[in-house]
């Protein structure tokens, strides 16, 4: 059984204050909230081996600022910008770490934790909680049995979404 560890980046800039939507880096609430998530996921015993991380300045600053205290191996993957959910489960399918953290984007995360919880058939408030919206900084954790995209069985171990602050910055 593997896990699977899906996070959005974290708050970003707006698009009109980057020169690109790949340039987009984070705020400071974004910056607090990928550290929060890091701890989050400390707390939870998840241990991922691989980060898999699109390639966009407001991924890798989520990486830097979330993931810093695991030792892992990192890729940058251009095709994990705005992956499609089925993008952002080949890139996971075709990893053979035991416990895969991957950074990216909606709406294909978002699409993808969704589709796992529908499979794990999880109706706690956690598992609802995830379905359908996947904020900023978010992450579910999963272990996957099956190397198909209609996994048997996924199981959601852990999730963490930040509370909203109130500032923008």
């Amino acid at each position: 059984m593997r896990t699977l560890i899906l996070m959005r980046h974290a708050k970003a800039v707006r698009a009109h204050e980057a020169e690109s939507d790949e340039a987009r880096g984070l705020t400071g609430r974004g910056r607090r909230e990928a550290a929060a998530a890091g701890a989050a996921m400390e707390d939870e015993r998840l241990k991922p081996g691989l980060a898999l991380i699109s390639t966009s300045k407001r991924t890798r600053e989520t990486a830097e600022h979330g993931l810093g205290n695991f030792k892992l191996e990192t890729q940058f993957d251009d095709a994990l910008y705005n992956a499609s959910l089925e993008g952002v489960w080949d890139a996971f399918s075709s990893s053979d770490a035991e416990s895969v953290v991957i950074i990216g984007h909606n709406p294909g995360m978002g699409e993808l934790v969704s589709m796992l919880v529908h499979q794990a058939h999880d109706g706690s408030k956690l598992a609802r909680d995830f379905s359908g919206h996947f904020p900023t900084s978010a992450f579910a954790a999963f272990e996957i049995k099956g190397d198909l995209l209609r996994a048997a069985g996924p199981r959601l171990i852990a999730a963490w979404k930040p509370p909203r602050e109130r500032d923008e910055d």
